[in-house]
């Protein structure tokens, strides 16, 4: 099995209508194939960890980075894993501009960021981190 985690943004004029639509079938395809994970949304930038096997992984990133919902998608980690860390989500989904609303508690350096690539290309294991926050608190 593998864990990738990548970073894209959204192309402009998308609603949180298609994204919800995006979620929605993913998570019908993800369990069809056997795929967890998370997707984070803020501020038009998208940062999504998948895990799985590895060939399923790969075929499926392949078709991401061809996806015209978005632009720059950016690889930051791919690497093997002995257990999934987000095992109960075929797709876990937060929208951060409405958890602040939702959880002002929750305004943390993590939730101020952004999404901003270029933390998350320079130290791909901070995005770990970050995304292993939501897995607490979603």
């Amino acid at each position: 099995m593998i864990c990738i985690v990548y970073i894209s943004s959204a192309k402009l004029g998308l609603t949180h209508s298609e994204i919800n639509n995006i979620v929605e079938d993913s998570r019908i395809n993800n369990e069809k194939h056997g795929l967890t994970g998370l997707l984070l949304f803020n501020s038009g930038n998208f940062m999504q960890l998948l895990e799985g096997e590895e060939l399923i992984v790969d075929t499926l990133y392949t078709k991401i980075e061809k996806d015209r919902r978005h632009r720059d998608v950016k690889l930051l980690l791919k690497e093997p894993i002995t257990h999934r860390n987000f095992s109960n989500w075929t797709m876990g989904y937060k929208n951060i501009e409405n958890l602040r609303e939702v959880k002002p508690e929750l305004h943390n350096l993590f939730l101020t960021e952004d999404l901003n690539f270029s933390i998350y290309q320079n130290n791909p294991y901070r995005a770990l981190k970050f995304l292993e926050t939501f897995k607490r608190i979603i």
